[in-house]
């Protein structure tokens, strides 16, 4: 039986994490109608894993095989393409474009990700891909991808980005217009707890007194939580984002994933992922060489900006292989970032009530996700928070307490991830 929580009368709530997790929850809890809420963040907002993120909005559903066709992702990711378009349409500044998404592959299937054997072609529903002949992909991309060494094309026309460090200056400007607080530059440094219930939370700059925390401060959270005895299974891993200087480039340009750009490399070499971002590209990869794994099991920095950067440097020898995309491959000046989205074993967040603590909940486990899912798990989570229930979705699959005990450490939750990308492989060969 899904459970149901019992809702309850909170007055003063904390929320902890400036990035979009933090920022949708803060905003989601009132306008479920706790009066006081105020968001804690230890440096300036969306600095963190949410400033490296892509911004993607898709009904990634459709295309991943991790959860089936019933996944319990479906009414979180529309919520949250519906959440981004509103506050489009309300006038902020969020870079929104719904300018589509296309899969490009420049060789035959991919193991990892062999879309032509599921995807269904149907052009009739927005939220399907559908395949595109070659000789169209200069019409469809203005010009901006060429059909050289293109093996496959799939289009989803209902996707659409936004840059997240906009999208998160609009959530704060909601918050603050409906009385919430948001304090910068105030680390906090533990969350107090007295015969089982929160009773406040300890910061650099002297206590707060709440009766209602929600962690939402991603590969961070775990910091706070394992002196209480909680350990929330999110594994680190760590991504890396580039941004080029002004090429001259439309803003009809739409997101693109390349994959298959290294034949003879195991899966196609590293999935890239690219976007237009003020003329230029905002772009990344999904590399698996070293630093992915460095922060597994050590100590997070509070600042990412000494990571290795051997992970930019994959994703430059992976797109000197984009013949296709000339403009990825062109020589610019470059900025980067990184971020530590964290993985959970099962491939789904962490949503829900810390059990055995009353007042205290968290949000993680974005899966590198955040930006689509983090609306839609604020209103889960605020909705049974102050109701007992959500219309939107049950909390249930997102639970911190469903893996029962199996993962207390990242050595162990690294494993099982490691475990569920294995068999998710063989299912696909």
């Amino acid at each position: 039986m899904a459970e149901r929580s019992r809702g309850m009368d909170r007055s003063e709530a904390v929320v902890v994490g400036g990035g979009i997790l933090g920022l949708s929850a803060a905003l989601h809890l009132l306008e479920a109608g706790v009066p006081s809420v105020r968001l804690l963040e230890r440096d300036g907002l969306c600095e963190g894993t949410t400033g490296a993120g892509g911004g993607f909005l898709a009904p990634w559903t459709v295309i991943s095989p991790l959860h089936g066709p019933d996944s319990p992702m479906k009414p979180i990711e529309r919520y949250g393409m519906e959440f981004y378009a509103k506050l489009h349409a309300d006038g902020h500044d969020v870079d929104y474009r719904r300018n589509g998404v296309l899969w490009v592959t420049a060789m035959g299937p991919v193991r990892d990700w062999d879309l032509v054997r599921t995807l269904p072609k149907d052009v009739a529903d927005p939220e399907r891909l559908f395949a595109v002949e070659r000789g169209k992909l200069a019409e469809l991309t203005g010009g901006f991808l060429t059909a050289d060494g293109v093996h496959n094309v799939y289009f989803m026309p209902s996707g659409a980005q936004v840059t997240t460090g906009k999208a998160g200056a609009a959530l704060a400007e909601r918050i603050r217009g409906r009385g919430g607080v948001i304090d910068t530059r105030r680390p906090v440094t533990g969350i107090h707890v007295r015969d089982g219930k929160v009773t406040g939370v300890g910061t650099a700059t002297g206590d707060i007194e709440c009766d209602l925390v929600v962690t939402a401060a991603g590969a961070w959270s775990n910091a706070l939580l394992e002196p209480l005895g909680v350990y929330l299974p999110g594994v680190p891993q760590v991504t890396s984002r580039i941004i080029t200087e002004d090429l001259g480039l439309p803003d009809t340009t739409p997101i693109v994933f390349l994959q298959g750009l290294m034949p003879d490399e195991p899966g196609g070499g590293t999935l890239l992922w690219v976007r237009w971002h003020d003329g230029g590209l905002l772009w990344g990869g999904q590399y698996h060489t070293f630093p992915r794994d460095l922060l597994v099991g050590a100590v997070v920095p509070d600042r990412l900006d000494e990571m290795p950067l051997d992970g930019i440097l994959e994703n430059l020898r992976v797109a000197t292989a984009a013949r296709f995309l000339p403009s990825l491959a062109k020589p610019s000046s470059i900025r980067v970032r990184h971020g530590v989205p964290c993985y959970t074993p099962d491939n789904l967040a962490l949503v829900g009530a810390v059990p055995g603590i009353d007042g205290l909940y968290a949000m993680g486990g974005d899966n590198e996700l955040g930006v689509i899912h983090g609306p839609g798990f604020a209103k889960v989570l605020a909705d049974h928070i102050v109701h007992g229930t959500s219309d939107l979705a049950d909390w249930t699959p997102w639970r911190l307490d469903r893996f029962g005990g199996r993962y207390t450490n990242p050595r162990e939750a690294f494993a099982g991830l490691q475990e569920f990308l294995g068999a998710l492989a063989g299912s696909a060969e």
